[in-house]
Protein backbone atom coordinates (compact mmCIF):
# COMPACT_ATOMS: atom_id res chain seq x y z
CA UNK A 1 0.00 0.00 0.00
CA UNK A 2 2.69 2.68 1.00
CA UNK A 3 4.80 1.74 -2.48
CA UNK A 4 1.28 2.64 -4.23
CA UNK A 5 0.70 5.51 -2.32
CA UNK A 6 4.49 6.61 -3.14
CA UNK A 7 4.24 5.70 -6.61
CA UNK A 8 0.77 8.44 -7.17
CA UNK A 9 2.89 10.96 -4.88
CA UNK A 10 6.04 10.61 -7.75
CA UNK A 11 3.00 10.46 -10.58
CA UNK A 12 1.65 13.80 -9.39
CA UNK A 13 4.85 15.61 -8.92
CA UNK A 14 6.30 14.35 -12.24
CA UNK A 15 2.81 15.47 -14.10
CA UNK A 16 3.42 19.33 -11.72
CA UNK A 17 6.78 19.32 -13.10
CA UNK A 18 6.30 19.32 -16.37
CA UNK A 19 4.33 22.03 -16.00
CA UNK A 20 6.34 24.08 -13.89
CA UNK A 21 9.91 22.86 -13.66
CA UNK A 22 11.75 24.79 -11.40
CA UNK A 23 10.83 28.04 -13.23
CA UNK A 24 8.18 30.04 -13.20
CA UNK A 25 4.31 29.28 -15.47
CA UNK A 26 5.52 31.74 -17.77
CA UNK A 27 8.48 29.83 -19.15
CA UNK A 28 6.56 26.44 -19.56
CA UNK A 29 7.00 25.69 -23.49
CA UNK A 30 5.63 27.39 -26.15
CA UNK A 31 2.40 27.74 -26.98
CA UNK A 32 1.73 26.90 -23.31
CA UNK A 33 3.79 29.60 -21.46
CA UNK A 34 1.39 32.23 -21.10
CA UNK A 35 -1.91 30.49 -20.10
CA UNK A 36 -0.73 30.38 -16.55
CA UNK A 37 -1.25 26.13 -16.44
CA UNK A 38 -2.19 24.54 -13.14
CA UNK A 39 -2.50 20.74 -12.20
CA UNK A 40 -3.52 20.37 -8.71
CA UNK A 41 -5.31 17.03 -7.21
CA UNK A 42 -8.85 16.84 -6.44
CA UNK A 43 -10.06 16.41 -3.06
CA UNK A 44 -6.85 14.85 -2.22
CA UNK A 45 -6.60 12.30 -4.72
CA UNK A 46 -3.06 12.23 -6.59
CA UNK A 47 -5.14 10.14 -9.43
CA UNK A 48 -7.52 12.35 -10.43
CA UNK A 49 -6.74 15.91 -11.09
CA UNK A 50 -7.50 19.49 -12.16
CA UNK A 51 -5.84 20.68 -15.38
CA UNK A 52 -6.45 24.69 -15.22
CA UNK A 53 -6.18 27.42 -17.43
CA UNK A 54 -6.43 30.11 -19.49
CA UNK A 55 -7.75 29.57 -22.58
CA UNK A 56 -6.85 31.91 -25.62
CA UNK A 57 -9.73 30.53 -28.23
CA UNK A 58 -12.20 30.55 -24.93
CA UNK A 59 -11.00 34.19 -23.60
CA UNK A 60 -11.77 32.82 -20.00
CA UNK A 61 -10.01 29.69 -17.55
CA UNK A 62 -11.23 26.71 -17.94
CA UNK A 63 -10.74 23.74 -15.41
CA UNK A 64 -10.75 20.01 -16.93
CA UNK A 65 -10.24 17.08 -15.04
CA UNK A 66 -7.72 14.47 -15.74
CA UNK A 67 -7.78 10.77 -14.64
CA UNK A 68 -4.71 8.67 -14.22
CA UNK A 69 -5.11 4.87 -13.97
CA UNK A 70 -2.70 2.82 -11.92
CA UNK A 71 -0.82 1.48 -14.90
CA UNK A 72 0.09 5.34 -15.71
CA UNK A 73 3.88 5.72 -15.37
CA UNK A 74 5.29 9.44 -16.22
CA UNK A 75 8.00 8.02 -18.58
CA UNK A 76 8.37 4.89 -20.78
CA UNK A 77 5.06 3.82 -22.44
CA UNK A 78 2.82 6.35 -23.69
CA UNK A 79 -1.13 5.67 -22.97
CA UNK A 80 -4.17 6.05 -24.81
CA UNK A 81 -6.12 9.12 -23.78
CA UNK A 82 -10.14 8.98 -23.77
CA UNK A 83 -12.03 12.70 -23.81
CA UNK A 84 -14.84 12.68 -22.06
CA UNK A 85 -17.58 15.87 -23.50
CA UNK A 86 -20.33 16.74 -21.08
CA UNK A 87 -23.74 17.24 -22.15
CA UNK A 88 -26.12 20.57 -22.14
CA UNK A 89 -25.98 22.96 -19.12
CA UNK A 90 -28.72 25.47 -19.69
CA UNK A 91 -27.25 28.89 -19.12
CA UNK A 92 -30.31 30.37 -17.00
CA UNK A 93 -30.10 27.52 -14.75
CA UNK A 94 -26.17 27.93 -14.28
CA UNK A 95 -26.35 29.69 -11.23
CA UNK A 96 -25.40 27.94 -8.19
CA UNK A 97 -28.07 30.42 -6.33
CA UNK A 98 -31.29 28.34 -7.70
CA UNK A 99 -29.31 25.08 -6.65
CA UNK A 100 -32.31 24.53 -4.38
CA UNK A 101 -34.81 24.63 -6.69
CA UNK A 102 -33.20 22.95 -9.65
CA UNK A 103 -32.40 19.85 -6.89
CA UNK A 104 -35.89 19.18 -6.46
CA UNK A 105 -35.62 17.18 -9.90
CA UNK A 106 -32.83 14.79 -11.26
CA UNK A 107 -32.36 16.02 -14.98
CA UNK A 108 -32.88 19.92 -13.84
CA UNK A 109 -30.22 19.70 -11.29
CA UNK A 110 -28.11 17.94 -13.87
CA UNK A 111 -28.29 20.64 -16.34
CA UNK A 112 -27.54 23.78 -13.86
CA UNK A 113 -24.91 25.18 -12.23
CA UNK A 114 -21.86 23.41 -13.06
CA UNK A 115 -23.70 20.69 -14.72
CA UNK A 116 -20.21 19.67 -16.45
CA UNK A 117 -19.29 18.35 -13.45
CA UNK A 118 -22.50 16.47 -11.91
CA UNK A 119 -22.77 14.85 -15.73
CA UNK A 120 -19.10 13.80 -15.40
CA UNK A 121 -19.48 12.58 -11.97
CA UNK A 122 -21.91 10.08 -12.93
CA UNK A 123 -19.46 7.90 -14.70
CA UNK A 124 -17.30 7.15 -11.65
CA UNK A 125 -14.18 7.17 -13.21
CA UNK A 126 -11.95 6.62 -10.33
CA UNK A 127 -13.58 3.05 -9.75
CA UNK A 128 -12.41 1.91 -12.57
CA UNK A 129 -8.70 3.23 -12.29
CA UNK A 130 -7.42 -0.03 -11.83
CA UNK A 131 -8.96 -1.88 -14.97
CA UNK A 132 -8.86 1.17 -17.40
CA UNK A 133 -5.51 1.08 -19.39
CA UNK A 134 -5.83 4.63 -20.45
CA UNK A 135 -6.05 8.25 -19.18
CA UNK A 136 -9.34 9.91 -19.04
CA UNK A 137 -9.47 13.78 -19.54
CA UNK A 138 -12.77 15.45 -19.00
CA UNK A 139 -13.13 19.06 -20.67
CA UNK A 140 -14.87 21.80 -18.46
CA UNK A 141 -15.72 20.18 -14.74
CA UNK A 142 -15.80 23.28 -13.03
CA UNK A 143 -18.15 22.92 -10.51
CA UNK A 144 -19.22 26.53 -10.10
CA UNK A 145 -20.12 26.96 -13.64
CA UNK A 146 -19.81 25.32 -17.14
CA UNK A 147 -18.31 27.13 -20.08
CA UNK A 148 -20.12 24.65 -22.88
CA UNK A 149 -23.27 24.88 -22.22
CA UNK A 150 -24.99 24.45 -25.80
CA UNK A 151 -21.50 23.88 -27.81
CA UNK A 152 -22.37 21.16 -28.98
CA UNK A 153 -18.26 20.82 -29.08
CA UNK A 154 -18.45 22.49 -32.78
CA UNK A 155 -17.35 25.89 -33.74
CA UNK A 156 -20.07 28.42 -33.34
CA UNK A 157 -20.42 31.50 -35.00
CA UNK A 158 -21.19 34.89 -34.76
CA UNK A 159 -24.70 35.67 -35.84
CA UNK A 160 -26.73 38.70 -36.65
CA UNK A 161 -29.12 37.57 -33.76
CA UNK A 162 -26.82 38.94 -30.30
CA UNK A 163 -26.12 35.58 -27.47
CA UNK A 164 -27.80 37.62 -24.15
CA UNK A 165 -26.62 35.72 -21.37
CA UNK A 166 -28.10 34.03 -19.08
CA UNK A 167 -31.63 33.89 -22.01
CA UNK A 168 -29.13 32.53 -24.07
CA UNK A 169 -25.44 30.63 -24.06
CA UNK A 170 -22.03 31.96 -25.62
CA UNK A 171 -20.78 31.07 -29.52
CA UNK A 172 -18.19 29.26 -28.24
CA UNK A 173 -14.80 27.56 -30.78
CA UNK A 174 -15.00 24.60 -28.96
CA UNK A 175 -13.54 22.08 -31.77
CA UNK A 176 -11.01 24.34 -31.77
CA UNK A 177 -10.52 24.27 -28.12
CA UNK A 178 -10.20 20.66 -28.40
CA UNK A 179 -8.03 20.04 -31.18
CA UNK A 180 -5.90 23.12 -30.72
CA UNK A 181 -5.60 24.06 -27.01
CA UNK A 182 -6.57 20.87 -25.19
CA UNK A 183 -5.28 17.94 -26.87
CA UNK A 184 -1.91 19.60 -27.59
CA UNK A 185 -1.58 20.57 -23.49
CA UNK A 186 -2.62 17.30 -22.49
CA UNK A 187 -0.02 15.56 -24.94
CA UNK A 188 2.67 17.68 -23.33
CA UNK A 189 2.48 17.33 -19.86
CA UNK A 190 1.21 13.80 -19.82
CA UNK A 191 2.61 10.77 -21.03
CA UNK A 192 0.04 10.44 -23.08
CA UNK A 193 -0.12 9.17 -27.19
CA UNK A 194 -1.23 11.86 -29.65
CA UNK A 195 -1.46 9.29 -32.55
CA UNK A 196 -5.17 7.91 -33.47
CA UNK A 197 -5.07 4.74 -32.39
CA UNK A 198 -3.86 5.93 -29.06
CA UNK A 199 -6.95 7.87 -28.71
CA UNK A 200 -10.96 8.01 -28.47
CA UNK A 201 -13.90 10.53 -27.92
CA UNK A 202 -17.07 9.65 -25.65
CA UNK A 203 -19.75 12.12 -24.15
CA UNK A 204 -23.02 11.70 -22.56
CA UNK A 205 -26.50 13.15 -24.04
CA UNK A 206 -25.40 16.42 -25.55
CA UNK A 207 -21.82 14.94 -25.44
CA UNK A 208 -22.91 11.75 -27.04
CA UNK A 209 -24.42 13.84 -29.95
CA UNK A 210 -20.71 15.27 -29.55
CA UNK A 211 -18.34 12.35 -29.64
CA UNK A 212 -20.27 10.91 -32.69
CA UNK A 213 -19.72 14.65 -34.81
CA UNK A 214 -16.41 14.82 -33.02
CA UNK A 215 -15.52 10.92 -34.80
CA UNK A 216 -17.66 11.77 -38.10
CA UNK A 217 -16.14 15.07 -38.63
CA UNK A 218 -12.65 14.25 -37.48
CA UNK A 219 -12.05 10.47 -38.11
CA UNK A 220 -8.44 10.67 -39.00
CA UNK A 221 -7.94 11.84 -34.98
CA UNK A 222 -9.78 8.88 -33.10
CA UNK A 223 -9.85 5.47 -33.17
CA UNK A 224 -12.56 4.94 -30.59
CA UNK A 225 -16.73 6.83 -29.89
CA UNK A 226 -18.25 6.13 -27.32
CA UNK A 227 -21.70 7.45 -27.12
CA UNK A 228 -23.80 7.54 -24.19
CA UNK A 229 -27.75 8.15 -24.57
CA UNK A 230 -26.91 10.59 -27.34
CA UNK A 231 -28.71 12.32 -30.05
CA UNK A 232 -27.87 10.53 -33.56
CA UNK A 233 -30.43 12.31 -35.84
CA UNK A 234 -31.29 15.14 -34.53
CA UNK A 235 -33.74 16.06 -36.72
CA UNK A 236 -36.13 13.43 -35.97
CA UNK A 237 -39.15 15.69 -35.48
CA UNK A 238 -40.18 14.66 -31.95
CA UNK A 239 -36.44 15.13 -30.82
CA UNK A 240 -36.16 18.58 -32.74
CA UNK A 241 -39.11 19.83 -31.89
CA UNK A 242 -39.32 19.07 -28.03
CA UNK A 243 -35.15 19.04 -27.64
CA UNK A 244 -33.00 20.81 -29.98
CA UNK A 245 -35.06 23.58 -31.19
CA UNK A 246 -36.52 25.07 -27.72
CA UNK A 247 -32.73 24.46 -26.02
CA UNK A 248 -31.46 26.55 -29.06
CA UNK A 249 -28.48 25.02 -29.90
CA UNK A 250 -27.72 25.92 -33.26
CA UNK A 251 -29.01 29.42 -32.73
CA UNK A 252 -26.70 29.62 -29.90
CA UNK A 253 -23.98 28.36 -31.93
CA UNK A 254 -25.21 30.91 -34.72
CA UNK A 255 -26.33 28.72 -37.10
CA UNK A 256 -30.57 29.83 -36.16
CA UNK A 257 -32.64 27.27 -37.47
CA UNK A 258 -33.64 23.89 -40.01
CA UNK A 259 -35.46 26.22 -42.37
CA UNK A 260 -33.15 29.23 -42.58
CA UNK A 261 -29.94 27.06 -41.85
CA UNK A 262 -30.39 23.69 -43.61
CA UNK A 263 -26.30 22.91 -44.85
CA UNK A 264 -25.54 23.50 -41.18
CA UNK A 265 -28.13 20.88 -39.60
CA UNK A 266 -26.78 18.54 -41.83
CA UNK A 267 -23.12 18.96 -41.11
CA UNK A 268 -24.30 18.59 -37.24
CA UNK A 269 -26.50 15.58 -37.61
CA UNK A 270 -24.57 12.21 -37.08
CA UNK A 271 -26.89 10.81 -39.87
CA UNK A 272 -26.01 12.83 -42.34
CA UNK A 273 -22.47 12.66 -42.09
CA UNK A 274 -22.32 8.83 -40.62
CA UNK A 275 -20.40 7.40 -43.61
CA UNK A 276 -17.33 9.64 -43.69
CA UNK A 277 -16.29 6.76 -40.71
CA UNK A 278 -17.09 4.27 -42.90
CA UNK A 279 -14.00 2.02 -43.26
CA UNK A 280 -11.71 3.63 -40.89
CA UNK A 281 -11.30 1.55 -38.40
CA UNK A 282 -13.28 3.06 -35.06
CA UNK A 283 -14.84 1.24 -32.91
CA UNK A 284 -18.24 2.80 -32.35
CA UNK A 285 -19.90 2.18 -28.96
CA UNK A 286 -24.01 3.07 -28.80
CA UNK A 287 -25.92 2.95 -25.82
CA UNK A 288 -29.16 3.78 -23.86
CA UNK A 289 -31.35 3.67 -21.32
CA UNK A 290 -34.79 1.92 -21.51
CA UNK A 291 -36.44 5.04 -19.65
CA UNK A 292 -37.52 2.58 -16.53
CA UNK A 293 -40.70 1.41 -19.13
CA UNK A 294 -40.43 -1.72 -17.25
CA UNK A 295 -42.84 -2.32 -14.43
CA UNK A 296 -40.61 -4.77 -12.95
CA UNK A 297 -37.84 -2.18 -13.11
CA UNK A 298 -39.57 0.04 -10.85
CA UNK A 299 -38.94 -2.55 -8.22
CA UNK A 300 -35.75 -4.04 -9.20
CA UNK A 301 -33.33 -2.17 -11.28
CA UNK A 302 -31.15 -0.06 -9.42
CA UNK A 303 -31.25 2.66 -12.23
CA UNK A 304 -34.55 3.34 -11.66
CA UNK A 305 -34.40 3.95 -7.68
CA UNK A 306 -33.35 7.00 -5.75
CA UNK A 307 -32.90 10.00 -7.56
CA UNK A 308 -33.31 8.56 -11.19
CA UNK A 309 -36.78 7.04 -10.36
CA UNK A 310 -39.14 8.32 -13.14
CA UNK A 311 -40.82 10.42 -9.80
CA UNK A 312 -37.70 11.61 -9.36
CA UNK A 313 -36.72 12.53 -13.06
CA UNK A 314 -39.94 12.61 -15.20
CA UNK A 315 -38.19 14.84 -17.86
CA UNK A 316 -35.13 12.36 -17.29
CA UNK A 317 -37.40 9.92 -18.25
CA UNK A 318 -38.83 11.54 -20.81
CA UNK A 319 -35.59 12.48 -22.60
CA UNK A 320 -34.44 9.07 -22.31
CA UNK A 321 -37.38 7.15 -24.33
CA UNK A 322 -36.87 9.92 -27.05
CA UNK A 323 -33.07 9.07 -27.14
CA UNK A 324 -33.79 5.41 -26.79
CA UNK A 325 -35.61 5.97 -30.10
CA UNK A 326 -32.22 8.01 -31.51
CA UNK A 327 -30.41 4.96 -30.65
CA UNK A 328 -32.90 2.48 -32.70
CA UNK A 329 -32.34 5.18 -35.23
CA UNK A 330 -28.46 5.15 -35.37
CA UNK A 331 -28.78 0.97 -35.25
CA UNK A 332 -30.76 0.77 -38.15
CA UNK A 333 -28.90 3.64 -39.95
CA UNK A 334 -25.57 2.58 -39.46
CA UNK A 335 -26.08 -1.28 -40.23
CA UNK A 336 -27.82 0.25 -44.14
CA UNK A 337 -24.62 1.84 -44.56
CA UNK A 338 -22.74 -0.74 -43.82
CA UNK A 339 -20.59 1.05 -40.47
CA UNK A 340 -19.86 -1.37 -37.89
CA UNK A 341 -20.76 -0.55 -34.41
CA UNK A 342 -21.84 -2.16 -30.75
CA UNK A 343 -25.04 -0.96 -28.88
CA UNK A 344 -26.19 -1.85 -25.66
CA UNK A 345 -29.37 -0.69 -24.00
CA UNK A 346 -29.95 -1.40 -20.15
CA UNK A 347 -32.58 -0.35 -17.68
CA UNK A 348 -32.64 3.55 -16.22
CA UNK A 349 -33.59 7.29 -17.18
CA UNK A 350 -31.22 9.83 -18.42
CA UNK A 351 -28.17 9.40 -16.48
CA UNK A 352 -28.96 6.63 -14.40
CA UNK A 353 -26.27 4.23 -16.14
CA UNK A 354 -24.02 5.97 -16.49
CA UNK A 355 -21.31 4.16 -14.11
CA UNK A 356 -22.75 1.00 -15.34
CA UNK A 357 -21.96 1.80 -19.12
CA UNK A 358 -18.51 3.25 -18.57
CA UNK A 359 -17.80 -0.04 -16.48
CA UNK A 360 -18.84 -2.90 -18.81
CA UNK A 361 -18.95 -1.16 -22.07
CA UNK A 362 -16.45 1.70 -22.55
CA UNK A 363 -13.61 0.27 -20.27
CA UNK A 364 -13.26 -3.06 -21.81
CA UNK A 365 -14.08 -1.78 -25.44
CA UNK A 366 -11.79 1.03 -25.64
CA UNK A 367 -8.39 -1.33 -23.85
CA UNK A 368 -9.32 -3.22 -26.43
CA UNK A 369 -9.49 -1.24 -29.23
CA UNK A 370 -6.11 0.82 -27.83
CA UNK A 371 -4.43 -2.71 -27.45
CA UNK A 372 -4.39 -3.37 -31.20
CA UNK A 373 -3.59 -1.36 -34.36
CA UNK A 374 -5.81 0.77 -35.80
CA UNK A 375 -5.64 0.52 -40.06
CA UNK A 376 -5.26 3.64 -42.04
CA UNK A 377 -7.71 3.22 -45.09
CA UNK A 378 -6.46 3.23 -48.47
CA UNK A 379 -9.36 5.19 -49.73
CA UNK A 380 -11.87 7.23 -47.93
CA UNK A 381 -15.25 9.18 -48.15
CA UNK A 382 -15.59 12.60 -46.60
CA UNK A 383 -18.28 14.98 -46.95
CA UNK A 384 -18.39 18.47 -44.96
CA UNK A 385 -19.23 21.49 -45.21
CA UNK A 386 -16.98 23.28 -43.16
CA UNK A 387 -15.28 25.62 -45.78
CA UNK A 388 -11.93 24.85 -44.20
CA UNK A 389 -10.26 21.34 -43.10
CA UNK A 390 -7.91 19.03 -42.79
CA UNK A 391 -8.93 15.39 -43.66
CA UNK A 392 -6.08 11.94 -43.57
CA UNK A 393 -3.27 14.90 -44.48
CA UNK A 394 -5.05 16.04 -46.82
CA UNK A 395 -5.87 20.44 -46.18
CA UNK A 396 -8.13 21.47 -48.26
CA UNK A 397 -10.06 25.44 -48.32
CA UNK A 398 -13.31 25.89 -50.06
CA UNK A 399 -14.85 29.78 -51.50
CA UNK A 400 -18.17 29.70 -52.53
CA UNK A 401 -20.68 32.47 -52.60
CA UNK A 402 -23.77 30.18 -50.28
CA UNK A 403 -22.97 27.27 -48.27
CA UNK A 404 -22.90 23.80 -49.26
CA UNK A 405 -21.21 20.67 -48.99
CA UNK A 406 -18.27 18.87 -50.59
CA UNK A 407 -17.98 15.56 -51.23
CA UNK A 408 -14.88 14.15 -51.67
CA UNK A 409 -15.10 9.90 -52.54
CA UNK A 410 -12.63 7.30 -53.84
CA UNK A 411 -9.73 9.75 -52.39
CA UNK A 412 -6.56 8.08 -51.51
CA UNK A 413 -4.44 8.21 -49.04
CA UNK A 414 -1.47 8.69 -50.97
CA UNK A 415 -2.83 11.41 -52.27
CA UNK A 416 -2.56 10.00 -55.79
CA UNK A 417 -6.35 10.39 -56.55
CA UNK A 418 -9.78 11.69 -55.59
CA UNK A 419 -13.04 13.11 -56.91
CA UNK A 420 -14.46 16.17 -55.44
CA UNK A 421 -18.03 16.52 -55.29
CA UNK A 422 -19.39 20.19 -54.71
CA UNK A 423 -19.45 23.85 -55.92
CA UNK A 424 -16.66 26.44 -55.45
CA UNK A 425 -13.04 27.46 -55.75
CA UNK A 426 -11.47 24.44 -53.85
CA UNK A 427 -7.13 25.13 -52.61
CA UNK A 428 -5.83 21.71 -52.10
CA UNK A 429 -2.76 20.79 -50.37
CA UNK A 430 -2.05 16.45 -50.96
CA UNK A 431 -0.55 14.54 -48.14
CA UNK A 432 2.83 14.87 -47.26
CA UNK A 433 3.25 11.64 -49.96
CA UNK A 434 5.68 13.22 -52.35
CA UNK A 435 9.08 14.09 -53.28
CA UNK A 436 10.25 17.50 -52.62
CA UNK A 437 11.18 19.00 -55.35
CA UNK A 438 9.88 16.77 -57.94
CA UNK A 439 6.97 17.96 -60.43
CA UNK A 440 4.34 15.83 -61.17
CA UNK A 441 1.33 15.89 -63.08
CA UNK A 442 -2.36 16.74 -61.92
CA UNK A 443 -4.94 15.67 -64.03
CA UNK A 444 -8.71 16.78 -63.97
CA UNK A 445 -11.56 15.28 -65.35
CA UNK A 446 -15.19 16.62 -65.71
CA UNK A 447 -17.49 15.37 -67.91
CA UNK A 448 -15.26 13.23 -70.19
CA UNK A 449 -12.74 15.90 -70.69
CA UNK A 450 -9.45 16.02 -69.24
CA UNK A 451 -6.79 19.10 -68.46
CA UNK A 452 -3.48 18.76 -66.90
CA UNK A 453 -1.56 20.82 -64.66
CA UNK A 454 1.93 20.61 -63.37
CA UNK A 455 3.32 20.76 -60.15
CA UNK A 456 6.04 20.65 -57.96
CA UNK A 457 6.25 19.12 -54.17
CA UNK A 458 7.18 21.80 -51.74
CA UNK A 459 10.07 20.89 -49.34
CA UNK A 460 7.57 18.96 -46.91
CA UNK A 461 6.55 17.16 -49.82
CA UNK A 462 3.24 18.25 -50.33
CA UNK A 463 1.34 19.61 -53.81
CA UNK A 464 -0.01 22.31 -53.97
CA UNK A 465 -3.41 23.24 -56.40
CA UNK A 466 -6.34 25.08 -56.97
CA UNK A 467 -9.68 24.48 -59.07
CA UNK A 468 -13.57 25.32 -59.62
CA UNK A 469 -15.13 21.96 -58.12
CA UNK A 470 -17.77 22.59 -60.22
CA UNK A 471 -16.39 22.32 -63.54
CA UNK A 472 -12.61 21.04 -63.16
CA UNK A 473 -11.05 23.94 -64.50
CA UNK A 474 -7.83 24.99 -62.62
CA UNK A 475 -7.45 27.99 -60.85
CA UNK A 476 -9.56 30.81 -59.03
CA UNK A 477 -13.21 30.73 -61.13
CA UNK A 478 -16.79 32.37 -60.93
CA UNK A 479 -17.53 28.51 -59.34
CA UNK A 480 -20.69 29.25 -59.30
CA UNK A 481 -22.51 25.80 -60.52
CA UNK A 482 -22.01 22.18 -58.48
CA UNK A 483 -20.21 19.08 -60.70
CA UNK A 484 -17.81 16.28 -59.99
CA UNK A 485 -14.30 16.47 -60.91
CA UNK A 486 -11.85 13.56 -60.47
CA UNK A 487 -8.47 13.96 -59.95
CA UNK A 488 -5.07 11.83 -60.98
CA UNK A 489 -1.78 12.82 -60.08
CA UNK A 490 1.23 10.97 -61.78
Amino acid sequence: MWQKTLRRLAVLAAAIAMVFGSVPASAAPAPFSGWNVRVSPVDGNDQVLHLTFDSPLLQRRITNTVYLPDSYRDTGTKLPVMYVLHGTVLSPLDNCALNAVTSQETLVRMIGCGGGYLQNNLYDIPSQLSRMSFVAVAPDTDPAGSVCQTCMWVDGRSDLLPNIQPLTARDLPADSFLHQELYPLVESIFNVRGDRGGRGVMGFSMGGWAAALQGMIHPDAYSYIGYVSGGYDIKEPELQTTIIEPVGYFRDQGYTTSLTDPVWWAQFNPRDIATNIKGTDIAFLLSSGDACLNPLELLNAPECQGDFSPVRSPSGTLLEQELSLNRTIAVDDLTAKGIPFRTVQTPGTHGANNARIFASEVVPGANAKFATPTATPQTFSYRTAIPRFSIWDYQVRVARGTDGFLDLTGARTDGRALTITGAGNVDIATPAAFTPGQTYTIHATHQAVTTTREATADPGGRLHFALDAGTGEFGTTRAAAPGTTTLTIT
